[in-house]
């Protein structure tokens, strides 16, 4: 299975939040494998070298948006 279609399994799935079995359908391979492929993208984007570089967390000094502000939600 190339990476693209790890990496498109892994976004179905978040995105459509189906069981393994209907995203295994859908892309026509085992659950196990559903399974397999989300585990080793969830992993691969929490690691440290993807993780530390593409993620970063507000300062103390960042302004927050008044859409945030503005609503109780938040």
């Amino acid at each position: 299975v190339s990476i693209e279609e790890q990496l498109a399994i892994f976004l179905y799935t978040c995105v459509t939040g189906l069981s393994s079995c209907h995203v295994a359908e859908r892309f026509q391979c085992s659950p196990d494998t559903v399974t397999e492929y989300f585990k080793a993208m969830l992993f691969f984007f929490s690691s440290d070298p993807f993780y530390s570089s593409q993620v970063k967390f507000p300062s103390s000094a960042t302004p927050i948006s008044d859409h945030i502000i503005c609503n109780p939600r938040f």
